[in-house]
């Protein structure tokens, strides 16, 4: 686990239109030591990969305003191949879950779900 006060703080993207959802998974993070980006909106998402953004993972909702899930995680995978990229959504349906995978998502976490959950998808193995 990071310490907050340190120069290499690993950075985690946050990609749901939801607000409770963005601000239960920064408050967890963050106080992990992360330092949590969060966009609501797909372009959004892809705006912020455009700059020189440093990110070390992402969580993206399927379903979002603008740009979907999928076409995000293939955006942050093509700049970021390390980064590890977890799917989120309601729709946990085999052909989902395949398709964040195809998509090229390192893992996949169902809604609802337990924030220790997210953090093991996240923080990987």
């Amino acid at each position: 686990m990071s310490d907050p006060g340190s120069a290499a703080r690993r950075s985690l993207l946050v990609v749901d239109d939801d607000d409770d959802v963005c601000t239960a998974v920064a408050r967890i993070f963050e106080a992990r030591g992360w330092l949590v980006h969060r966009t609501r909106t797909g372009p959004d998402a892809i705006a912020l990969l455009r700059g020189d953004l440093p990110l070390d993972a992402a969580l993206v909702d399927l379903v979002l305003p603008g740009i979907g899930g999928l076409d995000v995680v293939r955006a942050i995978r093509a700049r970021h191949a390390a980064c590890r990229i977890v799917g989120l959504t309601a729709m946990t349906e085999s052909a989902i879950v395949r398709a964040f995978n195809q998509a090229g998502a390192d893992g996949f976490v169902g809604k609802p779900f337990e924030l220790n959950v997210i953090v093991a998808a996240v923080e990987g193995p």
